[in-house]
Formats: structure tokens, sequence, C-alpha cells
């Protein structure tokens, strides 16, 4: 069964990030407007849970409301949604159905510096091609941020996969 998490846009989310990639600079807040609302359902719920937190502390083993982690964050954004969700990236990766194409609100894995190719370290929240909400590192704020690109963060430049929390 298909499932669509969203459509109205997609134009807006097309123009947005290329003027975000093409600046070659960082994504920021104001350069990146990608509302919560252009998607449906628990995807919205999660995308504007994981907005809210933008620019608040990583926090190691962080679950929130103060900071979050990368794993804390996809939980609780998932939680805001009516998804429950393991805790750590590679729970979630063990327990979530992957999806070759991603979709705004699915979550994007990445091998990361405590995890591997097979149990990934990190995790962020799908918006849309290239780009997510993640919990990054100690003194990185959470953040809108490139994935798969030549723009990505170190460790962000290769996802592991995706995966669909609301299909799991």
């Amino acid at each position: 069964m298909s499932k669509s998490k969203g459509g109205g846009g997609t134009m807006m989310l097309a123009v947005a990030v290329g003027l975000v990639l093409a600046s070659k600079h960082p994504l920021h807040l104001a350069a990146y407007s990608h509302p919560a609302s252009h998607a449906s359902g628990p995807s919205a719920a999660a995308i504007a849970y994981a907005e809210a937190q933008i620019g608040k502390s990583y926090v190691w083993g962080g679950t929130g409301p103060g900071g979050f982690d990368c794993s804390g964050l996809t939980m609780r954004a998932e939680q805001a949604a009516g998804i429950s969700i393991p805790r750590t990236s590679q729970q979630q990766w063990a327990g979530l159905r992957h999806v070759g194409a991603p979709v705004r609100g699915d979550l994007v894995f990445f091998a990361g510096g405590d995890g591997t190719w097979s149990a990934p370290g990190h995790v962020g929240l799908v918006l849309g091609p290239h780009v997510m909400v993640e919990a990054y590192a100690p003194g990185v704020p959470i953040r809108y941020a490139h994935f798969g690109d030549s723009q990505s963060a170190p460790g962000d430049g290769n996802p592991v996969g995706f995966a669909d929390p609301a299909a799991s």
C-alpha cells in the first residue's frame, strides 16, 4: 500500500533547497523555510516538533525538553506524531522499515562516529531532498542540515539508508 506524506509546497521546497545549495553556506533558519503544514498526518506533527527544537542544545543522551542527541530528537518527534520508536539510532535502524527513496518525515541514518554501516550511530529527520533536521554533535545546536551532498557536514555525506517510522 502506498502512502503520501504531503505534496503541496513541492515547488517551494525545490526553490528553497536550490537557493541554499547554490549559496554554499550552511543552512540557516532565515535562509530555509519549510513549514510542516506542507506535510500531512504524522509526518507534519513529527516535522513540526523537530523544527520547534531548532537552536536548542545538543546533549549526549538528551531526550528533551532542554536538549537532545540525534536519536532523542527523532524519538521525541515521532512520539509527538503518536508513533513509538526505539531510543537509539542503532535500535531505530534495526527496528524500523527501511525504504529506498525517502519522503518528508522519514529518518536518514549515517554510520557516525559511534556506529557502523550495520548499526548507524547518527540519525536525522528528512525534510526534503538532501535536507534534514539534526542534533549533530556537542557544541552544535539542533539545526537544518544537508545530507548526501557536497554541502554535508562530516559524516552526513554518505547515508546508510532511510526508514519510515509510520510504517513500522
